[in-house]
């Protein structure tokens, strides 16, 4: 029951920015805008909240960690494989990689571990995907960027000074800082006073619902025939929404005894493609329109396998 309700509430918050969008109240400069104020104001606050009230097991949350660097050191190696399985051309190897390494655990994942398993959850999951920023940022942007060189779209240019600066700043955001606070008020066990705790939570809240807004919005900007359009795409959303999280279940069940903590991982990694992959992607034509369908089109398909894959964990 909890997980019907969880997924009532995300399909509900979704279908709102879908019609938000087909009525004109919601267009796709609004919808960075508000990914922006998501990533860089809201996330914060809700992954500090998360972090207020826990008393766990410290070498827990290290086992934990250091599993999620394991794997993302891995996933690259099973992106790699896949790609080349399904015969993906040249020019979009990169960009298909990128598909199976990067899920949506921040926008899809905190709202559905926060609502199963409470807020404590979103700490947890910051955790095991502390190198998620690291990657796309640096990993991610090569493989697009080459993909987008194979295809002639890439045009050289030295990287300037205020460039460097801004990748930085990316990697370096606002949630990879409230990350590590999170982490050093944990260890060494700080106690937030409840008017912190209390004001970082009402805030973080709305994180939840305004992601969901987000993604109805963006589904609603692709014609349903566009979905259907990309035959690998398919391919590639079984493997992100059905055997990632089926891989990261079964190596993390080998290291960790807390069985809340495997499933809070498997969940995150069986969420739909990265948004990110789409916006990172969006200067190339190509590149930019296959990794745009496949977020949306995997999103779609994770509204059935989400609550499948939650039932068959027993969360």
């Amino acid at each position: 029951m909890a997980i019907a309700v969880t997924m009532c509430k995300l399909f509900a918050a979704l279908l709102l920015g879908y019609f938000l969008y087909k009525i004109g109240m919601l267009d796709e400069h609004t919808s960075k805008r508000l990914s922006a104020i998501i990533m860089n104001a809201v996330l914060p606050f809700l992954i500090i909240s998360s972090v207020a009230g826990i008393d766990g097991d410290g070498g827990e949350v290290l086992v934990l960690f250091l599993a999620g660097v394991v794997c993302y050191c891995l996933f690259p190696l099973v992106g790699f494989g896949i790609v080349r399985l399904f015969g993906i051309p040249a020019g979009m190897r990169g960009t298909y990689m990128c598909m199976v390494i990067f899920s949506n655990n921040a926008f899809m994942g905190y709202p559905v571990v926060s609502a199963l398993f409470g807020e404590s959850a979103i700490f947890y999951t910051t955790i095991f995907h502390m190198l998620f920023n690291l990657m796309v940022f640096s990993l991610g942007m090569i493989l697009i960027r080459k993909d987008a060189g194979a295809d002639g779209y890439l045009e050289e240019a030295p990287i300037r000074p205020k460039e460097r600066i801004r990748v930085i700043r990316q990697v370096l955001n606002n949630g990879v800082i409230a990350s590590v606070l999170a982490l050093i008020i944990y260890f060494c066990k700080i106690p937030l006073p409840e008017m912190v705790s209390e004001t970082c939570s009402f805030i973080g809240n709305i994180c939840m619902p305004l992601s969901m807004i987000v993604i109805g919005g963006s589904i609603a900007g692709y014609p349903l025939k566009e979905l259907f359009s990309e035959k690998k795409v398919y391919l590639v959303t079984v493997v992100r929404l059905i055997l990632m999280p089926l891989l990261v279940y079964f190596a993390l069940g080998l290291f960790l005894d807390n069985r809340e903590l495997v499933k809070i991982a498997t969940i995150t990694v069986g969420m739909p493609i990265a948004s990110v992959v789409a916006m990172a992607s969006t200067p190339y034509p190509e590149q930019g329109k296959a990794a745009s369908i496949a977020v949306v089109f995997s999103t779609l398909c994770s509204l059935v396998t989400i609550p499948v894959m939650c039932m068959l964990l027993g969360a």
